[in-house]
């Protein structure tokens, strides 16, 4: 079992080929142009290999990107050198963020499932971070999957997905109501040749977030099933979005 930061870590070298990064970056670049039609400057929080960083500063925003994982910044460097975008990184958890940058950011963003990673104990602290690093108007975007209808399933396989070389298979164990997140990667040509990995995340649902993100102030709160704005059902939408104002 690997702590957030050494699971990405560890995950860095192949992370790209797994999410599909070009696919994802054009997808991202077209939802970023509804939602955010007014340039700004924008928080990445849990930025991970940068494509949402990119897609938004390809958009014209002005944008830094945080993580904790310092291999995963190391190619969010990289990704945003192929576009000759300029692009801030720096390491750092959402509830570490420096205090320097409170009512900075006009939009912040935190999506691929980032909070399912913010530890139980923190998750209102980690909220309230990200309100204070917002201007006064300025928005607010969380994506998390829909932990509800998870754990009614309890349905272990989330994607088996191959490359050229290898396929990934990312997985879940429920164990004593702990989930406990896995990526395997094995060679398509060599059995041998395998990556396991293993961390634990949290599994919060609407209610609980609701309930936090009115607390800590935000409002004009909407909760939607994707970036289209489409409405979330949680007993059939796979993701949950909430997109709030300060």
């Amino acid at each position: 079992m690997l702590d957030n930061k050494n699971f990405y870590n560890s995950a860095s070298s192949f992370y790209d080929q797994m999410i599909n990064f070009e696919a994802n970056l054009r997808v991202r670049r077209d939802a970023f142009a509804k939602l955010f039609p007014s340039t700004g400057i924008v928080a990445d929080l849990g930025c991970g290999t940068g494509v949402d960083s990119i897609a938004l500063a390809l958009n014209g925003h002005t944008v830094t990107g945080f993580d904790p994982s310092p291999q995963m910044l190391e190619t969010a460097k990289i990704n945003s050198e192929k576009y000759s975008l300029r692009i801030e990184f720096a390491e750092s958890t959402i509830l570490s963020t420096p205090v320097s940058f409170n009512s900075h950011f006009d939009y912040a963003i935190s999506l691929g499932n980032t909070f399912a990673n913010v530890e139980g104990t923190t998750i209102y602290s980690t909220v309230q971070k990200l309100y204070d690093i917002l201007k006064p108007n300025g928005k607010g975007l969380i994506h998390i999957l829909n932990y509800a209808l998870i754990a009614e399933q309890k349905e272990r396989i989330i994607s088996i997905k191959p490359d050229e070389e290898n396929y990934f298979v990312r997985f879940y164990d429920f164990i004593n109501g702990q989930i406990n997140f896995n990526i395997l990667r094995f060679s398509k040509t060599d059995n041998s040749s395998f990556t396991l990995l293993t961390t634990q995340v949290y599994g919060y649902k609407k209610d609980l977030l609701a309930k936090v993100c009115e607390s800590v102030g935000f409002k004009d709160i909407k909760y939607t099933s994707d970036l289209e704005g489409n409405p979330f059902d949680i007993l059939s939408s796979k993701d949950l979005f909430i997109l709030a104002a300060k």
